[in-house]
């Protein structure tokens, strides 16, 4: 018995692959066999490769216009370009609205609608007394700088909404490391967060964050929402002009004191002095008091998260 060669093997995969009737190649080799057949089955096996080739180049280009998809998905927004007065719609008063939405007193409903209305108008106007513009309530050339400035620390990109209705809505970046405004991961009404944290990364944006991967999961990344507990908090050291405050907190996390003779003191003007160490054990002196007068003072700590906790009102009266 003749063995069957390994080329003819082959070539039956192959035209099993291209469709040719097997029969045509079920002949054993014989010293018959012309080379016209031989040439034949080469140019079948020819026709093969180019056609995977083809398949492979495919494959190349649709992967690419995967990519591209993603990166239609999510756009990253470098910056604010257009000013907008109440009346303004879309994308970019989302994007204004999620900014506000970082600082819960400057914009506490958190409503990231893409319509500039009443709401939104007086967020721009608190966000503007509290940088010490003109309070218009219209996003003009001073406070689009400002709001570009935020931008830059606060990474917000847009991407598709599970309300098809709603179009894209604002998500923030959080990469490992990244620090983000408390306000924007506040939940609302229980059920959602104002801004809630983007899932997946587009490859360019990814590499430009630094982060080690842009795949997306299908488990959201487990972000820290709890403040810390702030605990045993104590004046001491209080002379005519100058005092110490001190206080614990469960996490290393930053100190801030706000303080000021009037009361219920109001943390958008009072004076203020902190330090961004993370400690666990904070103490604080504070200079320039006057003589024989109430000071009321609030301690502040934030962690690593940015999770912010404040304590309650106390006071202390400094000597003659």
């Amino acid at each position: 018995m003749i063995k069957k060669s390994p080329l003819i093997v082959s070539l039956a995969i192959a035209a099993v692959i291209a469709g040719t009737p097997l029969a045509s190649l079920a002949q054993t080799p014989t010293s018959t066999t012309s080379s016209s057949t031989i040439q034949a089955q080469f140019d079948i096996i020819t026709q093969l490769l180019k056609q995977i080739d083809a398949i492979k180049a495919q494959i190349a280009s649709l992967r690419q216009q995967q990519t591209q998809l993603a990166q239609q998905t999510r756009q990253n927004v470098t910056q604010l370009v257009t000013m907008l007065h109440e009346g303004s719609f879309g994308d970019n008063v989302k994007i204004l609205q999620a900014l506000l939405a970082a600082d819960p007193t400057i914009y506490p409903e958190g409503k990231i609608t893409g319509y500039f209305g009443k709401l939104t108008s007086s967020a721009v106007k608190r966000y503007q007394k509290k940088h010490g513009f003109e309070q218009v309530g219209n996003v003009g050339p001073k406070t689009l700088k400002k709001l570009n400035d935020d931008l830059k620390e606060n990474q917000v990109s847009l991407e598709d909404s599970e309300d098809s209705t709603e179009g894209k809505r604002p998500c923030a970046i959080v990469p490992p490391g990244h620090l983000i405004a408390p306000g924007w991961l506040k939940k609302h009404d229980g059920v959602r967060p104002v801004v809630p944290a983007c899932q997946t990364l587009p490859p360019g944006i990814a590499k430009k964050l630094g982060t080690s991967t842009s795949t997306p999961t299908s488990t959201p990344t487990t972000t820290d929402t709890v403040a810390p507990v702030i605990s045993s908090v104590a004046t001491s050291s209080i002379a005519s002009s100058t005092a110490t405050v001190s206080w614990n907190t469960n996490e290393p996390a930053t100190g801030k004191i706000y303080y000021g003779t009037s009361t219920p003191l109001s943390l958008g003007t009072a004076t203020n002095v902190s330090d961004a160490t993370l400690f666990t054990s904070h103490s604080i002196g504070l200079t320039g008091l006057a003589a024989s007068s109430t000071y009321y003072f609030v301690v502040e700590s934030k962690d690593a998260s940015n999770n912010t906790a404040t304590s309650s009102e106390m006071s202390f009266v400094t000597s003659n």
